[in-house]
């Protein structure tokens, strides 16, 4: 090894190696040692010293994260936020937050059951959008509603005023008029996005700073325990994972903060147990137990602390203090692993009583089954890809998009080169591990944590519902960083020049950067993320019916007037190619439906809503879309009474009856056109279902007597 005469403070600190093994010490500041230039030492110490590493991180997150300040709701926001109706009850609503599953609230409002196999439990997060709803302005339920005792009637009394309150909240000086300040979401239209949309500013901002929070945390974690004799690599890690582009979807979608919660707390009860090593206390492992209850209340992927504590406690201690057996007296660490499992227990018992243990749509629906029309030699090696898709994503992370499903990723079979690939990566993992846990490495923790977070989304373990999800690589990414981040330090080592670190990385981190802040505008809206995304994976059933979705959006808007129909046939063209697809996909029916009903094409929109409706009798909107669309036929037949086509009139009028027969006014009318058009069997039949309807009505009382 090269010697190094400089005396200096710097100098000392990074002479040291990066593993904290006596074993590994030589071969390790091989890697380490430092540069013979006091000058580059001085730089080093400066920004790794005191605050200054967490003011790096603050202004880089806040730089590259603020063009999403003025964001709105996208994706997942809508049900786990926007009309979770314990969310808009505000501080009120924690109870039922902690009690029920995640999507309780959008199943209820759905006339469906668990739609997810195992449930989703994820209530920490979702408390602190409640705490910001109070905030922004909470919903009251009446006591007339809370006090009821029949479970149905509640669940429809409160669907019904959920659904009013986000219709009319948006006018806050309650004179029944829009004005500019009250249309929040700038589309010229006053309705209910406006009270969707309200606070969304607050929420994106609030999510940032957790952001940066938890990246700071992970720098804590980082600089004191993994590589605790060299910050800079710290900081480095630090950084690269902050910037990463396949993060966007973590930080710029608010529903998602349930993934930074939970890596923040998974490395609080990291740094914990560390320190209880140290220094026990009860306190101290309180603290880590009460850290790994927070990790699990905030995504399930806290249970892999179960395997990452003890690993990490063995990896990052003394030769003195060290987790082998026949030099340390394990007595010491029993309470940490005991409180773990106590605290998992608890956990499990809360969850079990009550998420869905089971659940046979999931199975049997495309949307939520990606592998369902896949046979089982397709599904194993589609998602021993997906392993590898992952890996390349993040080494390159574009074009980056907010779905993967059916039919985005075509399914593979073991003739695809690519599989085999992933699966020498899945071994030279598993390989690369264990001999860095038998040398001590550092380099064993990023594989386990690399390991045990990506396999529980590749739905080799179990179902996950999703091909693949940006978000889902969150928790992995640490991993990945931390090899790159070394990477970049020993690259310099070995060309014995400190200055190449940050030629390196400035470089790396600047890319990153771009994309990050370009990647934010798409999650701007659900309409800007359904525009840009379906371009990007244009096989995507959720794209394009999203994208169908989002067009009638935009044929609505005020300011798309002379473009209204142009913005329909768009509509028309993604929602044939999603029920294309998909044969069986619901919302792609209802809005190709719509966007017939836009274009007067109302024989086409019945045969489009007649599927949905069959597939799925139970909707909560059939009524409003029948109703819609017998108005539409009696308004056809109405006008064409006004140029008095009586007979073709007459037919239209008794398609809105034969929709809506509970209509007097629709069967008042029939009567006329077919008193008419000379049907007077037709007309008496029609009038006398009227009155049968509504007897009190004058003008139906009149032709009572007519026809005899």
């Amino acid at each position: 090894m090269a010697k190094n005469n400089h005396k200096s403070p710097a100098s000392k600190v990074n002479k040291t190696p990066l593993a904290t093994s006596p074993k590994q010490e030589v071969k390790a500041s091989n890697v380490m040692n430092p540069s013979s230039e006091s000058a580059t030492m001085g730089w080093v110490e400066k920004i790794t010293k005191g605050f200054v590493p967490y003011i790096i991180i603050a202004i880089l997150g806040l730089a590259i994260y603020s063009n999403t300040f003025n964001a709105q709701f996208a994706l997942d926001d809508d049900i786990v936020i926007c009309k979770n109706e314990y969310v808009l009850q505000g501080m009120q609503g924690i109870p039922d937050i902690f009690s029920k599953d995640l999507f309780d609230s959008f199943y209820k409002q759905m006339n469906t059951t668990a739609q997810l196999a195992g449930g989703r439990y994820r209530p920490l997060s979702v408390a602190t959008f409640a705490i910001e709803q109070e905030l922004i302005g909470k919903m009251v339920l009446p006591e007339s509603i809370v006090n009821m005792s029949n479970d149905d009637q509640r669940r429809l009394a409160t669907n019904s005023f959920l659904d009013n309150y986000l219709k009319t909240n948006w006018d806050e000086n309650k004179n029944g008029v829009g004005e500019p300040a009250e249309d929040t979401n700038q589309d010229g239209l006053y309705n209910d996005k406006d009270t969707r949309v309200k606070g969304f500013g607050m929420r994106h901002f609030n999510n940032v700073l957790f952001y940066i929070l938890a990246v700071s945390i992970l720098f804590v974690f980082l600089s004191t325990i993994v590589f605790k004799q060299n910050k800079l690599l710290a900081l480095i890690i630090s950084l690269l994972f902050l910037a990463h582009p396949i993060h966007t979807e973590v930080v710029a979608n608010v529903k998602s903060r349930d993934e930074i919660f939970s890596l923040m707390f998974m490395l609080l009860t990291l740094i914990g147990a560390h320190k209880y090593q140290s220094k026990p206390s009860l306190k101290v492992l309180l603290l880590v137990c009460v850290s790994f209850l927070c990790a699990m209340f905030s995504k399930e992927y806290g249970a892999t602390l179960l395997i990452l504590v003890p690993l990490s406690l063995y990896l990052f201690t003394s030769k003195e203090q060290s987790l082998s057996p026949d030099s340390i007296d394990m007595k010491k660490y029993l309470p940490v692993f005991v409180g773990l499992i106590v605290t998992f227990g608890i956990y499990y018992f809360i969850r079990s009583g009550i998420v869905i243990g089971k659940s046979n749509v999931q199975d049997t629906e495309l949307m939520n089954n990606p592998y369902l029309l896949a046979d089982e030699t397709q599904k194993l090696a589609t998602k021993l890809f997906i392993f590898l898709k992952y890996l390349i994503t993040q080494i390159f992370p574009h074009p980056l998009s907010s779905d993967y499903g059916y039919n985005s990723i075509p399914y593979k079979n073991f003739s695809n080169p690519l599989v085999w690939l992933s699966i020498l990566l899945l071994i030279g993992l598993i390989v690369g591990g264990w001999v860095a846990l038998k040398k001590k490495s550092w380099m064993a923790f990023a594989i386990a944590f690399y390991m045990l977070t990506i396999l529980l989304v590749t739905n080799l373990i179990f179902n996950v519902g999703a091909t693949m999800g940006e978000r889902l690589v969150f928790h992995a990414s640490l991993g990945y960083c931390m090899v790159l981040g070394f990477g970049i330090v020993w690259i310099s080592n070995k060309l014995n020049n400190k200055t190449l670190i940050m030629v390196i990385t400035l470089p790396i981190l600047l890319l990153y950067s771009i994309k990050t802040y370009s990647r934010n505008f798409a999650w701007h809206s659900d309409i800007t993320l359904a525009l840009t995304d379906v371009e990007t994976m244009p096989e995507s059933i959720s794209l394009n019916g999203n994208a169908a979705s989002r067009n009638i959006d935009l044929s609505e808007l005020p300011r798309n007037k002379t473009q209204e129909n142009e913005y329909v046939r768009k509509s028309i063209q993604y929602g044939l190619k999603a029920v294309k697809l998909h044969p069986g996909f619901v919302n792609g029916f209802l809005n190709l439906g719509i966007a017939y009903a836009k274009l007067q094409q109302l024989d086409s929109a019945k045969i489009c809503w007649d599927k949905a409706f069959k597939m799925y009798p139970s909707h909560p909107s059939k009524k409003l879309y029948y109703d819609l669309l017998a108005d539409s036929y009696y308004r056809v037949g109405f006008n064409l009474g006004g140029q008095q086509k009586w007979s073709e009139g007459k037919s239209y009028l008794q398609l809105a009856v034969d929709i809506n027969p509970s209509n007097a006014r629709y069967w008042y009318d029939l009567g006329g056109f077919a008193y008419n058009a000379q049907d007077y069997a037709k007309a008496k039949e029609a009038w006398a279902k009227a009155y049968q309807l509504n007897p009190a009505d004058t003008a139906i009382q009149k032709v009572q007597g007519i026809l005899k």
